[in-house]
C-alpha cells in the first residue's frame, strides 16, 4: 500500500473512532425521576453533591436577566417583604380579613400517625377581586387568586439551616410560568419564625418553568452554600414533574 493511502486509511479509522466515541458517551439522567420517562429530557450536567462552578449565565440571583424578566424581578422582590407582618387577623396591605378557621387532620407517617393543626385566614383585596388564603402551620402557605383562578402561591418553610421560600405562578389553578426556590441560609435554631427570614441578596436553590401544570424548558438547581451549579436540564416536551418522581413514590408508599 502506498504511504498516502496508508495515512488516509489511518486518518479515517481515527475519525471513525472519534465519532463513535462521541455518539456513545454515557447519557445523563435526573436521578430522582424514573429513567423511562426521560426520553425527551436533555441533561447537560448533574452533580447533586457540591456541584461545580456555575456558568455566569446561570448565576443564581434575582438580578440575573437570563432567568427573570423585569416584571418577574419586581413581583418577587415585593413577595420577599409583603408577608413579613401578616398574622391570622391582619393580612397584607390593601386587604381585609373575611374568614378565619382552624383545621385538624391526621397523616399516617412511616411508623406513626401525625396530627396536623392549621389556621386558615382569608383576606379580600379592597381594590380588586383577588383573595389571599394564608395557611399557618409548620410553615406558611399563601394562595393568591382572582375570580379566574389566576395568581400565585408562596411558601415559607424551615430547612434546619435557615428558611426556604418557594414561589410559583398559577393560571386556572394549574402551575403555569415560573417556579423558584430562594434560600435564606441564616439558621434560627429551634425558635424558627419565617418573619425573621431575610431574602435580600438571597440565592436561588431551584428554577423551572411550567405550562398548564407540566414542567417545560430549563430546570436548574444550585448548592446555595457555595453557589455551585448542581443540575442543568432541558425538558423538550411538557413533563409531569410529580408523577415521575421516584422519591415521592417511595414517600407515598410509606404514608398509605
Amino acid at each position: 500500500m502506498k504511504l498516502p493511502h496508508l495515512i488516509l486509511g489511518v486518518s479515517l479509522l481515527l475519525l471513525a473512532g472519534d465519532l463513535f466515541g462521541q455518539t456513545n458517551q454515557a447519557r445523563l439522567f435526573i436521578p430522582f425521576f424514573d429513567r423511562d420517562s426521560q426520553s425527551n429530557v436533555v441533561v447537560a450536567f448533574c452533580n447533586l453533591g457540591r456541584g461545580e462552578r456555575c456558568p455566569l449565565e446561570y448565576t443564581n440571583v434575582l438580578s440575573n436577566t437570563n432567568l427573570f424578566t423585569q416584571m418577574e424581578q419586581k413581583e418577587i422582590s415585593e413577595v420577599f417583604v409583603k408577608y413579613k407582618n401578616i398574622t391570622t387577623n391582619f393580612g397584607p396591605s390593601g386587604t381585609l380579613l373575611v374568614n378565619l378557621y382552624k383545621t385538624n387532620y391526621t397523616v399516617q407517617a412511616i411508623d406513626k400517625a401525625v396530627n396536623i393543626e392549621n389556621y386558615i385566614a382569608c383576606f379580600q383585596h379592597t381594590n380588586s377581586d383577588a383573595r389571599e388564603e394564608v395557611i399557618f402551620g409548620g410553615g406558611v402557605l399563601i394562595r393568591v387568586r382572582n375570580k379566574a383562578n389566576d395568581g400565585y402561591n408562596v411558601t415559607f418553610n424551615c430547612t434546619g439551616g435557615g428558611t426556604l421560600l418557594n414561589f410559583w405562578e398559577v393560571k386556572q389553578n394549574l402551575i403555569n410560568g415560573l417556579f423558584i426556590g430562594f434560600d435564606d441560609n441564616r439558621p434560627q435554631g429551634v425558635t424558627w419564625d419565617y418573619k425573621l427570614a431575610n431574602f435580600d441578596g438571597s440565592h436561588l436553590e431551584e428554577y423551572r418553568r411550567y405550562t398548564n401544570g407540566m414542567v417545560f424548558g430549563k430546570f436548574l438547581m444550585w448548592n446555595t452554600q457555595n453557589g455551585n451549579l448542581m443540575l442543568e436540564a432541558d425538558f423538550k416536551e411538557p413533563y409531569s414533574f410529580d408523577k415521575h418522581r421516584t422519591d415521592l413514590q417511595t414517600f407515598q408508599q410509606h404514608t398509605r
